[in-house]
């Protein structure tokens, strides 16, 4: 038991053992927000249910949980996604799956517009916690 010690201490520390740290969640994507890595982004957060792995896992004595997210984000270009996404797991602790993400163009109002954004994005994935069936 002594030798998954340190391990099992090190995924506490990163918030992937424990209960769901929703609000530490939507805190960090405010401060997120304020990084101004993606010009504008709206995101919401299922509930958290138990994940049924297909083909099955043996997760030993921890519970596998899964809360979906889903994200849109306006963009200048596309590498301010790839910024967003590996600022998350830096300023948030936690286990994250991105299952995809849909790029589009946004279309221009006029001539006149001058918001400059030209890409609109849709990504779904989800945040996974283990909880200890002892607990």
């Amino acid at each position: 038991m002594s030798i998954y010690a340190d391990e099992y201490g090190s995924l506490i520390n990163r918030k992937i053992v424990g209960d769901d740290m929703r609000l530490d969640w939507i805190e960090g994507m405010e401060k997120l927000r304020q990084k101004n890595l993606v010009t504008n982004f709206r995101y919401n957060i299922s509930p958290q249910k138990k994940y049924v792995p297909n083909p099955p896992v043996d997760s030993g004595n921890l519970t596998i949980n899964y809360s979906k997210m889903n994200l849109q984000f306006d963009l200048l270009h596309e590498e301010q996604l790839l910024d967003f996404f590996t600022a998350l797991p830096k300023n948030i602790p936690g286990w994250y799956q991105l299952e995809g993400c849909t790029l589009s163009h946004s279309a221009s109002t006029g001539p006149n517009d001058l918001s400059g954004m030209q890409l609109k994005a849709e990504c779904t994935g989800g945040w996974i916690t283990l909880k200890s069936r002892n607990s």
